[in-house]
């Protein structure tokens, strides 16, 4: 009985898929599913209580079909890792390749703003778990020498095959899957090589995963510096300030800029153009903000031995 509800549940999600591929969700109607699926308006709400959950149960089913496919070739044991991998691009590649008609319909839908038809909870650990996989994968063909550079390089392989299911939606486009996977692991073998052979500081280091927590909900996270920056380059602009004071902050806030995208920014200037911003009134709060966040940043990005020696928590004092 359980084997016979699945497979009429499957069969819902296979008709309303193609139904949604051909006129969109927001023009197909409960009664026009049920009617292909061959079962009463009433039967089809036994297994879907409502649209929305149909629609979001076939992103659901949608994702557990590639997944399984993906970790069905790192089972075969005829696959050296490298080409299990080239192989699960080609399988991801395939699969938005046959979904593709059913997605153009959804984003052409979804222009109008509505509650997405996933659970964001869920697609964090599904990134959480991804990038675990990834990092194991990276270890396997290139060896434990890799592992620091995982969200770099997984990072750069989402890009590209983000790119290349994009050309998927032109029209008249046409992708060779197969090349493209080849192509893809290919790069992919040049990035790592060229980072492995002059061994950088990782940008991102791998344990930052474990401080992002992927699979816990966001909460609010401090604004990058110069976000602040810019905040508070604007209130300058309204409030009432001698024409001095005004254009000395201005002056220090564009050198902060300049030093936080720098290569090498310096501690010395970052201290000093803080020190010529504090105490001006109207922007005390944006200036607290500016300071911890400063700090907060150069510290998780450039540890000691990284690109900056030394701690910056000194500019706390």
């Amino acid at each position: 009985m359980a084997d016979k509800t699945a497979e009429k549940r499957q069969q819902i999600l296979i008709t309303a898929m193609q139904l949604f591929s051909a006129k969109g969700s927001s023009d197909t109607s409960m009664q026009e599913i049920a009617e292909v699926c061959g079962m009463s308006k009433g039967s089809l709400y036994l297994h879907f209580k409502s649209k929305e959950e149909l629609e979001k149960s076939i992103y659901e089913y949608i994702a557990g079909r590639i997944k399984d496919e993906i970790l069905r070739v790192d089972q075969d044991p005829l696959l050296e890792p490298r080409e299990q991998m080239r192989k699960q691009v080609e399988v991801l590649l395939v699969h938005f390749l046959e979904i593709r008609e059913f997605l153009l319909k959804q984003f052409h839908d979804r222009t109008v703003p509505g509650k997405p038809p996933f659970d964001k909870e869920d697609v964090r650990k599904e990134m959480h778990d991804a990038l675990q996989w990834f990092n194991h994968k990276l270890k396997i063909i290139y060896g434990p020498e890799a592992e620091p550079y995982t969200l770099e390089i997984g990072m750069f392989m989402g890009g590209m095959l983000g790119s290349y299911i994009r050309f998927m939606f032109i029209p008249g486009f046409h992708l060779n899957v197969g090349i493209a996977s080849e192509h893809l692991i290919q790069l992919l073998d040049d990035v790592v090589a060229s980072i492995l052979r002059r061994l950088p500081e990782p940008l991102i280091p791998v344990d930052v995963l474990e401080q992002l927590d992927l699979c816990q909900p966001q909460t609010s996270t401090p604004r990058h510096p110069l976000i602040v920056i810019k905040g508070i380059k604007n209130s300058l602009r309204q409030i009432p300030l001698a024409k001095n004071i005004r254009e000395d902050a201005i002056e220090s806030l564009t050198i902060l800029e300049k030093e936080l995208i720098s290569l090498q920014p310096s501690r010395a200037i970052l201290k000093g153009m803080l020190a010529n911003l504090e105490g001006i009134e109207g922007i005390e709060a944006l200036y607290e903000e500016l300071k911890g966040t400063i700090v907060t940043v150069l510290e998780t990005y450039l540890a000691p031995g990284g690109i900056v020696q030394g701690s910056l928590s000194t500019l706390e004092t």
